[in-house]
């Protein structure tokens, strides 16, 4: 059966968190803009397999806290200015990835975890969120849960977990708490440009944040940058919309001869949300000479929230910012909305909603009733990912609206031309099923405390039919493996070798990101390999004649690469039993003299592996030779001598290793 090696990594800590501890007990909401949730940025990079955070400040912070480390930006290599190229975040892209820890023990700017990190996090782009574990939670009608704002390090994300009921009859909401908005900066009187990275001296105005790092407030122009909606150029142009499931719309067209210099909305970005979530992207500027223009909106923050029940009338929002018109008179462009966020809403019962509601925000409308100036792109649909049985709870990932120019009484070419379906719709995953604690699975091979185990061993074992089966060895993430058979069976071979001596393996069910217990643990033992090819014929020091028979075995690869005096003669198969034959033909017989030897092991597609020790010999014209084997007294008896010969060393090898 196949599987899917992880890369890299030490140490794991799966996601067993399951609903919490609900050690914080009930929370009640009265208070308009609650927030629970306390921020830090992680300013050392954290491998995998270490349970040591270091942070700008661990003072928030408690032992046995519940924390979400999430990478927030730093999307690597970055895109092109201007690139409209859907984003794809994978394994090569850990922008968005997030991770549970329970912290042991808090020192002055250090977070020590109870196991280590599955995956790695870089410093300066990853913030540490702590996550409060509640038994109840109730939003009254008047009261609201929110996020601080994302503000270039840390904020944007709301996260809790209630063992029992999470009652919403008011509003939880991440709105426009995610990428920022590019900043108006009122210019000069210029026309003309049109760079994709024009310098604001010149009349670009600012892009809107994205995923990539260290952009925001310096960047100008009409390029996007990943998600980040590009700014509005001279002159009076909009800026575009920030993306995220969906591309923001781009700014409206200048008014100096109505060229088409509007920002670039925001790319689209794919992801599956159980893995990872990002911010909605932030809305260009729009460009101005009159400081009446309008800054883009920022994009929808995140939240992660899990409860036994999810019950209640109220909304859950990450809405992307609207723009609002331009001020005065209005002469001068609207920046573009910001793109909405991403919800993840999960219940192990019901779940019940007003709403949940990623949607992108609006582009700003221009309101001079004669000149024709530039409105600003709608921000992108965002992210809803709900989980429950049964679901009533509407997931809604429109995209914002573009702006208007009073003046001419549309949008001046600012897009999207779609809020309900097209390129800037968002992305509504729905899993009617409640979240429930999977089974843990066995393993049955190799059996613990098994000894003398092949180098590369077999995995077995059962759990759950259909989930993914995550093997850690040695306390690192190894592989997952689909349990797709009718009883649940999973089976794995080792493609690489492991080293010799002790090793442990533990498995752990998956399902959508969330993770059973692991397996108690199976130790082994890891027999020591014959790994090097044997020369078996000619042997050391031995006379032969001018084409000898080059005969010998290789324990791994599948041919072998034969060198006489540095040079390669054939490359031979080897047979089932792992044995090599060749005789060197008339037009490669050796000279008289000594010669040298090797075999080296070949792996499918020719990679190599190990050598032989050289075998150094002797070539003599066959009326010289001193010894004779009276090979020639019956057919194939050459042959069958060589075959003695590997056998006695083959039961020799095993001999050694019993």
């Amino acid at each position: 059966m196949a599987g899917l090696l992880w890369a890299g990594g030490a140490g794991a800590e799966p996601d067993t968190f399951g609903l919490g501890t609900g050690r914080r007990g009930l929370l009640r909401v009265t208070a308009q803009d609650t927030v629970v949730n306390r921020y830090a940025q992680l300013t050392a990079s954290a491998p995998a397999g270490t349970q040591v955070l270091t942070l700008s400040d661990a003072s928030a912070f408690s032992a046995g806290d519940l924390v979400l480390l999430h990478q927030s930006t730093d999307l690597t290599p970055a895109p092109a200015s201007g690139d409209p190229s859907q984003i794809r975040l994978d394994a090569a892209n850990p922008v968005g990835q997030f991770e549970y820890g329970r912290v042991e023990a808090v020192s002055p700017g250090v977070l020590r975890l109870t196991a280590p990190l599955t995956n790695g996090f870089p410093a300066r782009v990853t913030q540490v969120v702590s996550v409060p574990e509640y038994t109840d939670v109730q939003v009254l009608a008047n009261g609201s849960l929110r996020a601080a704002p994302w503000d270039g390090s840390v904020g944007g994300i709301l996260a809790l977990l209630a063992t029992g009921t999470l009652s919403n009859n008011g509003l939880v909401s991440v709105d426009g708490a995610g990428f920022r908005g590019g900043v108006y900066l009122n210019h000069a009187d210029r026309d003309g440009c049109a760079g994709l990275d024009e310098p604001s001296a010149s009349g670009g105005s600012y892009k809107g944040e994205g995923l990539v790092a260290g952009r925001y407030g310096t960047a100008s122009g009409r390029g996007n940058v990943a998600n980040g909606g590009g700014g509005g150029n001279c002159h009076n142009s909009g800026g575009g919309g920030g993306g995220h499931a969906g591309m923001g719309g781009t700014g409206a067209r200048s008014s100096d001869g109505d060229r088409d210099v509007g920002g670039l909305g925001g790319a689209a970005v794919v992801y599956l949300p159980y893995e990872r979530l990002v911010f909605g992207g932030g809305g260009g500027a729009g460009e101005g000479n009159n400081n009446l223009g309008t800054s883009g909106g920022a994009g929808g923050g995140l939240m992660l929230l899990r409860a036994g029940a999810v019950v209640g009338t109220g909304r859950f929002s990450a809405k992307g910012a609207s723009v609002p018109p331009t001020s005065g008179t209005g002469d001068d462009g609207a920046g573009g909305g910001g793109a909405g966020g991403a919800i993840s809403l999960r219940s192990a019962a019901g779940l019940a909603c007003g709403a949940a509601d990623a949607s992108g925000g609006a582009g700003g409308d221009t309101v001079h009733p004669a000149y024709p100036i530039g409105p600003g792109g709608g921000g992108a649909g965002g992210v809803v990912f709900l989980q429950g049985q049964p679901l009533t709870c509407p997931a809604v990932v429109l995209a914002g609206a573009a702006g208007r120019s009073s003046a001419t009484g549309d949008s001046r070419g600012a897009g999207p031309a779609s809020l309900d379906g097209g390129s800037a719709y968002g992305s509504a995953q729905q899993t009617v099923t409640g979240v429930r604690t999977l089974v843990t699975p066995t393993v049955s091979q190799p059996v613990n405390g098994a000894v003398g185990v092949a180098p590369r061993p077999r995995f077995e074992g059962a759990a759950e039919q259909g989930v993914q089966v995550h093997l850690f060895l040695d306390g690192t993430p190894y592989v997952q493996v689909q349990a797709s058979s009718p009883d649940g069976g999973f089976v794995y071979t080792a493609p690489m070798e492991l080293t010799p001596g002790a090793h442990e393996l533990r498995a752990s069910a998956e399902s959508l990101g969330l993770y059973s217990p692991l397996s108690a643990v199976t130790r082994f033992d890891v027999a020591e390999p014959a790994m090097n090819p044997i020369l078996v014929s000619p042997a050391q020091g031995e006379q032969v004649d001018p084409t000898p028979l080059l005969t010998g075995t290789s324990p791994l690869g599948v041919s072998v690469r034969l060198q006489v005096d540095g040079a390669e003669v054939a490359q031979v198969p080897l047979d089932q039993a792992g044995r090599f034959y060749y005789t060197l033909t008339p037009g490669q017989a050796l000279a008289p003299g000594e010669h040298t030897v090797t075999a080296q092991a070949l792996e499918t597609g020719g990679s190599t592996g190990f050598s032989s020790a050289p075998t150094t010999f002797t070539v003599v014209m066959p009326g010289a030779l001193e010894v004779g084997c009276g090979c020639e007294s019956a057919s194939g008896a050459g042959l069958g001598a060589v075959a003695l010969m590997l056998g006695a060393w083959a039961l020799r090898s095993r001999r050694q290793k019993s």
